[in-house]
């Protein structure tokens, strides 16, 4: 299967594929500016749901099924991770999947509820649980990258100067709002520890470092701000 997916899409496409490929774009467009135009969320869910699931079926259509299967997939995976991390637009019933804690409330004045204030404990834009989650993502495919037989080169250290820059700064956030370690996130942060052994433990040093550097560093927010300023 992989290498009918590969064969599939080196092959040349036929004189209309660029047509096909122009209308993809357009069809991702017009669902995109028409987000922009309405105000209802539930609508704006749709709108971001078809265009990208629809352009991604017209962009690839005359490749074959495998290469329609295989792409779509890219794609739905990429609109899947964008969607947790930025938007309030994965829903399963009532139960929202985001990242943001924005969204989070955006949701709730959408459907008639007063918003929950953030809670202490969270980041500037998500909740301790699913950021130390996209963490443990983060290193893992930065891990894959550098594990990998084939000689990496200079994109393989993209994830890597990512994870390398966020472990000392999230570090120094946690001890200065004298959180526990990683904020109580035991087990994505136990994953993230193991998924940074081909790193040579390199993410993990960095936010210990960043922790005992944030707990010398004076209190300006978290759980113990307020009592510190009373």
């Amino acid at each position: 299967m992989p290498h009918e997916l590969a064969a599939g899409m080196a092959q040349p496409g036929p004189p209309w594929s660029t047509a096909l490929l122009a209308l993809a774009g357009l069809w991702w467009l017009g669902f995109f500016v028409a987000s922009f135009r309405t105000k209802e969320l539930r609508v704006e869910r749709r709108l971001y749901w078809l265009g990208h699931g629809g352009a991604a079926v017209l962009a690839l259509s005359h490749r074959g099924w495998q290469a329609v299967l295989g792409g779509t997939g890219l794609v739905v995976f990429i609109t899947l991770l964008y969607a947790v991390l930025n938007t309030p637009y994965l829903k399963i019933g009532d139960r929202l999947i985001s990242a943001s804690d924005s969204d989070r409330r955006r949701d709730e004045r959408d459907r008639g509820m007063i918003p929950r204030p953030p809670a202490l404990e969270n980041y500037a834009t998500s909740t301790p649980g699913a950021f130390w989650w996209i963490l443990v993502c983060l290193t893992v495919i930065s891990a894959i990258c550098v594990a990998l037989p084939a000689h990496p080169d200079w994109r393989s250290w993209v994830g890597v100067a990512l994870v390398g820059f966020m472990a000392p700064a999230v570090g120094v956030l946690d001890g200065r709002g004298r959180f526990p370690v990683a904020r109580g996130q035991w087990v994505p942060a136990a994953l993230a520890a193991l998924a940074s052994i081909p790193l040579y433990g390199v993410p993990v040093v960095l936010y210990a470092a960043g922790y005992l550097l944030g707990r010398r560093l004076s209190v300006g927010y978290g759980r113990h701000a307020k009592r510190d300023v009373e």
